[in-house]
């Protein structure tokens, strides 16, 4: 299955699927055009171009799309865990079986079994894979209520 990607298709999907929002535009940047843009400063020289899209989550928690233009992303393809990088994000849902079902009728898929990390039937956790891979843990609960209950 090929999967259909790019900064359009992102910004869409995270929008219908888990209600972010868009924060104004989409912007495109080229270092040929704005060589003193704060991104420039932050990435090497190879960056030329840049897609950024700034999106907030229902409880204003900043979510930043980056689709690398050039040089040009290439996928992984393969999720390994075990190798460094951005693991998963976490976020609250009151029903994380219902977003599943949506996550999976939207191209994404379930990863693993619905889990209680407290062990006293007080927490559902899930693990979501958005279309790209990319994973997405749901609770039902605020991730501080779980942290709190496993430091008890």
């Amino acid at each position: 299955m090929r999967r259909i990607w790019g900064m359009l298709v992102w910004v869409d999907w995270y929008s219908r699927v888990l209600g972010f929002k868009l924060l104004g535009t989409i912007v495109h940047i080229k270092r040929s055009e704005m060589p003193d843009d704060g991104i420039f400063k932050i990435y090497p020289e190879s960056l030329q171009e840049v897609k950024l899209a700034k999106m907030v989550t229902g409880n204003g928690v900043g979510f930043e799309i980056f689709e690398f233009i050039n040089p040009k992303f290439e996928d992984a393809n393969v999720f390994e865990y075990h190798k460094r990088g951005f693991f998963h994000m976490c976020i609250t849902d009151p029903n994380p079986e219902e977003l599943a079902a949506k996550f999976v009728a939207e191209g994404g898929k379930r990863v693993g079994r619905t889990t209680d990390p407290s062990g006293k039937g007080e927490i559902t956790c899930l693990y979501l894979a958005d279309p790209w891979g990319n994973i997405v843990e749901v609770l039902d609960v605020g991730f501080e209520f779980m942290g709190l209950r496993s430091a008890l």
